[in-house]
């Protein structure tokens, strides 16, 4: 059959009509690529992590991963990372521009935890009493450290938390993160970290934490009671009293952030064995400050563009330890000021003063926090029972394991600190550290062991000092325990109050005593140089008291030129001595 040219072009035509009319219909445009990624097309009003890292310059892909040419949301957020923060993707996700802090923060104490594991090693295999088969006393301390300390480091899984109100972890975001209440915006960041942060780890143990605020781990019960409900909590398991809270917090509301280092808490690059050791930060640091001019580019300018309260001084002051700038201590012409980091407030700060207290020459081995100490949490007697037939969360492997562990209370206290030679070889204030007394169930058996332990740190309850008479008098601070101090003549008679065998434990002297009059240590350290004082340490500390009796205020002129006061003391030439 044969058409006509005329039926040719309107077949043709209509061909075309109907291939626009069906291209129209089903083709979709092209995509617009969103800047700096396609997630923006979803996400532009998700919110940013911070000022210094706004959503339209890093979008969601550069820490997120994912897919970020894809426009369905299933392959958008294929192999996509929750939390990058997280330690294991940090180093893709921040590590181009952050690099050498998370180099740091890896080897912190924070995250590798090693003071901890390696003191409860130290303690229960090398130096506990009752535990003679020292492979089972190394998987005990293992066990004690997974299943009750391991939940405090940076990089925990939040997720393992059954009461979220505990969770800790998450990695950098641990300590940055603004807590939100609602999901609907991207998590912020910041540098200018809450106290209450801190507190999520900073509670157990030495409890400097709580301490600082002014609270002290009670014995089971949280009066006053208010309102139905025991007011003074702590969590849901744990009460306090309240007591007086540092000075620092008192008078002048400082967080944790306020003298603590970026490089004092982050780390410094290295793997330290004792806390003492990664701190940067000490009194004479803001208080006998070290001055120097920023440097342009440098990690101070960095902190005062971040925080943004901050002025930009000409002069800062710097930690004598690691050289970490305190860029929030600030130097002027005519003085020093102190700012806030929370919110700015500036407050002016004078120099320690060089009044015969702080001069004297037999006050020079003296730590700031031997005198400032108000009180210090001291858990004595700390009972550690472990079922092996029993099971309980392992941190470490993140499951339910063999082995259960209940911790009871013995002898706490709060009042007049033991003071020894700490790590630092200078006076300070001692505490159990831990004082473990142990009592194993396995294999229908019972076996008893104790690690007896003191050790010495600043606890963080900083204030007007202690009395001559508190130090040089009381049996407490010279570690001899609770009790009665009596001087006849040239002999000195302690009589102490608590009686471990009475109590029903096989220790031969007080637990709360450190060393005896004799200078007799009875408790280890975990640190080379800490130690009680010694017989003659101990007899010059008291013998003091024939000068306190009635000099006891630094106001007096005898302390004005000691050495030359206690010349004419021995030469008789004074009232006292004839």
């Amino acid at each position: 059959m044969r058409y006509s040219l005329l039926y040719k072009i309107l077949i043709v035509i209509s061909s075309i009509i109907t291939l626009l009319f069906l291209y129209t219909k089903i083709q979709k445009p092209l995509p617009v690529v969103a800047s700096p990624d396609q997630c923006m097309s979803c996400h532009s009003d998700y919110g940013s992590l911070d000022k210094a890292h706004p959503i339209e310059v890093f979008g969601c892909a550069s820490c997120h991963g994912g897919n970020k040419f894809a426009i369905k949301k299933e392959d958008a957020h294929l192999h996509i990372i929750k939390n990058p923060s997280r330690l294991e993707y940090v180093d893709r996700a921040c590590g181009s521009c952050h690099a050498d802090v998370i180099s740091r923060v890896k080897l912190s104490m924070m995250e590798t935890q090693k003071g901890i594991k390696d003191i409860l090693v130290e303690q229960w295999v090398e130096k506990s009493t009752g535990l003679e088969d020292k492979v089972f006393a190394h998987d005990l301390a293992q066990s004690h450290f997974s299943k009750a300390c391991a939940s405090c480091h940076i990089n925990q899984k939040e997720e393992n938390f059954h009461d979220q109100t505990l969770a800790k972890g998450g990695g950098c975001a641990d300590c940055h993160r603004v807590e939100n209440p609602t999901k609907e915006k991207h998590t912020e960041f910041t540098t200018k970290i809450e106290s209450k942060t801190c507190l999520k780890c900073h509670n157990r143990s030495n409890r400097i934490g709580i301490s600082y605020f002014g609270q002290f781990e009670s014995e089971g019960y949280g009066t006053p009671y208010k309102d139905g409900n025991f007011s003074n909590k702590l969590d849901t398991h744990r009460f306090f009293y309240k007591l007086p809270a540092d000075v620092h917090h008192e008078k002048a509301g400082l967080d944790c952030i306020d003298c603590h280092t970026e490089i004092g808490v982050m780390g410094d690059g290295k793997e330290h064995a004792h806390m003492e050791d990664a701190v940067d930060i000490s009194c004479k640091d803001c208080h006998k400050a070290n001055f120097k001019e920023v440097l342009p580019n440098s990690l101070a300018q960095t902190l005062i563009d971040l925080n943004e309260n901050m002025p930009t001084p000409e002069k800062i002051a710097y930690t004598n330890k690691k050289n970490a700038p305190i860029y929030n201590l600030q130097k002027s012409d005519t003085n020093s000021t102190f700012y806030r980091k929370r919110d700015g407030k500036a407050f002016e700060l004078s120099d320690m003063s060089d009044a015969p207290y702080h001069a004297l020459d037999i006050h020079k081995r003296l730590d700031c926090s031997a005198c400032h100490t108000q009180w210090m949490a001291s858990c004595y007697g700390c009972h550690e029972v472990y079922f092996d037939d029993g099971k309980q969360y392992d941190w470490v492997k993140e499951e339910i394991t063999k082995g259960e562990w209940v911790e009871l209370r013995s002898f706490l206290r709060f009042e007049s600190p033991s003071l020894g030679i700490g790590y630092n070889e200078k006076i300070m204030p001692f505490a159990p550290g831990c004082q473990v007394i142990g009592t194993v169930f396995k294999d229908k058996k019972i076996e008893q062991f104790h690690a007896m332990a003191m050790a010495g740190w600043d606890p963080h309850t900083t204030g007007k000092s202690r009395t001559c008479v508190d130090c040089h008098t009381d049996p407490a601070s010279l570690g001899l325990g609770r009790g009665s101090l009596e001087i006849k003549k040239d002999e000195i008679l302690f009589y102490p109050i608590y009686d471990s065998i009475k109590s029903g434990l096989d220790i031969k002297y007080p637990i709360d005593s450190f060393v005896s009059l004799e200078g007799k240590q009875f408790q280890t350290t975990s640190r080379e140089k800490a130690r009680g004082f010694n017989q003659k340490e101990l007899k010059n500390v008291i013998n003091a008291y024939k000068c306190i009796l009635c000099h006891r205020s630094y106001e007096d002129k005898i302390y004005q030129d000691f050495n030359t006061s206690k010349l004419l003391f021995t030469q008789g030439k004074t009232s006292c001595s004839k």
